[in-house]
């Protein structure tokens, strides 16, 4: 496994711990997503996923969507999908195959009041292979969010359940971008190295990391 800077940081749980177990306890909404399956090997999903502002930059330029992300520490990040969701997202303990994050965040809408909302994101890992001998990433996300208003949170409990899950999964945006940059590894890896290569804060041991580790992906089989 590559050793990546973010996880030999020392575990922040103990900072965190209090506001974690009030999101889970308090919790207005609660769902699992997944599981998802991802065409890239455990160790370069990790890879992303400790580069949050690289994924980000990527799915940007090649207008995915307009998801921004400004890395504040090497496990906090300042958040912006452009959507209406925004805040900060703080990795509080991580290994290989599991991460725990915790956020605080708004998200604004025309038509609904303003939600002021925190989260726990706990991300399960499982390495596999698919059909084709392609290495494979699948990720399991649990995620609880709390509402900091009464009003919001007693409007939201009353609502169907795809609606209770189209929150979740806005407030779990953030993860879903390094999926989607992993995809177009696959697809397109010439051009994403190539935006990758544009990026500002990508360091040189980091590139030379990534093109390693691309190097060894095998690409999608075109159908004619």
């Amino acid at each position: 496994m590559l050793l990546l800077a973010a996880l030999a940081l020392p575990s922040r749980g103990a900072d965190f711990a209090e506001a974690v177990r009030r999101t889970m306890d308090g919790r207005t909404v609660q769902a699992t997503l997944g599981p998802s399956e991802t065409p890239l090997p455990l160790e370069l999903s990790n890879f992303l996923l400790d580069r949050p502002d690289l994924s980000a930059f990527i799915v940007a330029r090649r207008g995915i969507a307009p998801y921004r992300v400004e890395l504040l520490e090497p496990r906090r990040s300042r958040v912006d999908d452009g959507e209406g969701v925004s805040g900060e997202i703080t990795l509080v303990e991580s290994s290989p195959t599991r991460r725990l994050y915790y956020g605080e965040g708004i998200h604004r809408a025309a038509l609904f009041p303003d939600i002021r909302a925190t989260a726990v994101i706990v991300m399960d890992l499982r390495a596999g292979v698919d059909a084709a001998g392609r290495p494979t990433t699948t990720t399991t996300f649990s995620v609880w969010v709390r509402m900091r208003s009464r009003f919001v949170s007693g409007v939201v409990k009353t609502l169907r359940p795809f609606l209770r899950d189209t929150v979740v999964r806005k407030f779990s945006k953030a993860f879903v971008v390094a999926d989607q940059v992993g995809r177009l590894m696959v697809q397109d890896p010439v051009s994403v190295l190539a935006v990758a290569d544009a990026f500002p804060a990508l360091a040189p041991e980091d590139r030379a990391a990534l093109v390693e580790m691309m190097s060894r992906l095998k690409p999608e089989e075109k159908t004619p």
